[in-house]
């Protein structure tokens, strides 16, 4: 039988937060109205187990386990998905009771558009079909389908959290490849990975991305909104990008 919604995410090393995270989800929405598929990017801490043992409770659930970047984890998860409406969430956020609204009003007034809010995405099933899902990039993946949605005319930012990422403080974002959750050799690798994905999205700089949000923000009332969000990426010339980034590695290699 179909859901409503399909919950695609993925997973790595998550297991000090995926206790909450799924309880967070579970105990807001009815799990006859949504699915629950996540890809486990081959975790090394007990982040696997955790899902598998909750799959085992929960029939709506589906845990895959692949190698891959975000980008292509979650379009592995929404190649696995029936619902109607793709929400993405992120398995080291535990969600507010807010959460529930979100999804509530986007159900009853929204469904013919995308709508992002801070941790938490709800996109129409045509509309992600229609530009061709997440591509494979581990970083400003999000983004790059926002972008792709926006040129439709159907993409909305609530700039309100839905929610608590447990993640450490610099170790957001762009700089997601510092977090603990990772050795050193990861930390490299991911660190490289991020400027290989940079080169890919071009286009990102040629776009006024803070007007392009600033002009689609939309108001739900179950919050605060923060002032900024997404903004222009700098494109850095060739001597200081290079300045930068040795100088980034540099500290990493020094890490013991």
């Amino acid at each position: 039988m179909k859901k409503t919604i399909s919950i695609c995410t993925t997973n790595y090393n998550c297991a000090h937060a995926l206790k909450r995270h799924l309880d967070s989800v579970y105990s807001q929405l009815d799990e006859k109205m949504f699915e629950y598929i996540v890809v486990d990017n081959k975790s090394k801490d007990d982040s696997f187990n955790i899902l598998k043992n909750f799959e085992k409770e929960h029939e709506n659930m589906k845990v895959l386990s692949q190698k891959c970047t975000m980008g292509w984890g979650r379009q592995i998860s929404f190649e696995h998905s029936t619902g109607k409406f793709i929400m993405v969430i992120d398995t080291d956020t535990v969600y507010y009771p807010i959460f529930k609204d979100f999804v509530d009003i986007y159900l009853k007034k929204y469904t013919d558009m995308a709508i992002q809010a801070f941790f938490c995405g709800i996109f129409p099933r045509e509309i992600w079909i229609e530009i061709g899902g997440r591509r494979d990039l581990n970083i400003y993946e999000d983004l790059d389908m926002w972008i792709r949605i926006w040129k439709l005319g159907k993409m909305k930012w609530y700039p309100v959290y839905i929610g608590e990422n447990i993640k450490e403080k610099g170790a957001q974002a762009s700089f997601e490849y510092k977090s603990t959750r990772y050795n050193k050799f990861e930390k490299i690798r991911r660190f490289i990975r991020r400027d290989y994905d940079l080169l890919k999205l071009k286009e990102i700089h040629k776009i006024e991305l803070k007007k392009m949000y600033e002009e689609n923000i939309i108001d739900l009332g179950l919050g605060e909104m923060r002032n900024e969000w997404v903004k222009n990426i700098p494109r850095l010339g060739l001597f200081k990008w290079a300045t930068v980034r040795r100088r980034e590695l540099h500290k990493l290699l020094r890490m013991k």
